[in-house]
């Protein structure tokens, strides 16, 4: 007999989102990992001036679509439906991916303009894209742990 009380809730899994996610993530991560040690020392960066710009205008165009597939298949939703005390969370984490993506979209054009002879121009650049990857790395942090927060909530924890 099928139960039919409203408070028993079943975990759906899209597996086209999934692997998307996946995917995603993957190259997300690539494109960051081949950036760090190119932003990480002033010297390094001015020796691969031309492969940064090309990673920061990829890591623009990841971000766009990261974004993208977070917002489109609704995870922000999901978790809220599934824990609706964690909607201010939600909120607040979705709200925060127009400004981060106008931050690296600058960033990804302002490389351009950057003068590689001058060493001031370049690491206050790199201490730009510095913060950058500080907030967007606290960022995913906060959507991960609000995903694990609402799977504990729907699966229940210390059982």
């Amino acid at each position: 007999m099928e139960n039919t009380d409203s408070k028993t809730r079943r975990l759906a899994v899209n597996a086209a989102f999934l692997k998307d996610i996946k995917d995603d993530n993957h190259d997300l991560k690539a494109i960051v990992d081949r950036i760090a040690p190119l932003s990480e020392h002033y010297q390094t960066a001015v020796n691969h001036w031309p492969e940064l710009v090309g990673l920061l205008e990829q890591l623009c165009d990841q971000l766009a679509l990261h974004f993208s597939l977070e917002e489109a298949y609704g995870y922000f939703e999901d978790a809220v439906n599934h824990a609706p005390q964690l909607s201010v969370s939600a909120e607040c984490l979705r709200s925060q991916h127009p400004n981060l993506f106008k931050t690296i979209r600058g960033l990804a054009d302002n490389v351009l303009e950057v003068n590689t002879d001058n060493t001031e121009h370049v690491t206050k650049f790199l201490n730009a894209y510095q913060r950058f990857q500080q907030q967007f790395i606290a960022h995913e942090e906060a959507e991960l742990k609000l995903i694990l927060d609402a799977l504990d909530d729907d699966l229940g924890v210390g059982d």
